[in-house]
This record gives structure tokens, sequence and C-alpha cells, in this order.
């Protein structure tokens, strides 16, 4: 048996229309894969026995600088990017 776990980052879908988040920064920015190319890459990665896997250098930057950013600060940079501004 193989768990693969995929931590695609923030992905082009309708997920961000119908939370409301269409004009959040991080959607506005346009740096987001799409999600056919999310899945193959997945796909990839479960089949070549990986346990965890992300897609794209971005992603892969952001998830491994985490353990080295505050935690206050960290949750004042995700609200930045994914609050909408009325």
């Amino acid at each position: 048996m193989t768990v693969t776990v995929l931590c695609p980052g923030p992905t082009a879908s309708a997920f961000h229309h119908r939370t409301g988040m269409s004009d959040s920064k991080l959607v506005k920015s346009k740096n987001m894969m799409d999600a056919q190319t999310v899945a193959e890459i997945g796909y990839r990665g479960l089949m070549a026995n990986k346990t965890t896997v992300i897609p794209g250098l971005q992603n892969r930057i952001l998830a491994e600088s985490v353990r080295f950013i505050p935690r206050d600060l960290l949750t004042k940079i995700v609200r930045t990017t994914q609050e909408v501004k009325e």
C-alpha cells in the first residue's frame, strides 16, 4: 500500500470564486498552477511511490520556509494574501 500526500499550494480552479476569494491578492497575482497540471504531477508522484508531492519550485520553497518564519508573522502574511479588500 502506498500513501502519497499532495500539497498543491494555490491552484487555479473554481474554488476561489465559490469561496468569494476571487478578488484576493493571491488570486489576482495569477501565480498559480492549473488544476490539471497539479493533478498530473500528483499522479506521477503517486506512481513513483513518493510520500510527499509539492508541485512547483515556488510551492516547495514556500512549504519549506514556513519552518523558519515566526508563526505570528506567517499568520499575517497568509491573512494579507487571502483577504478580500472591500
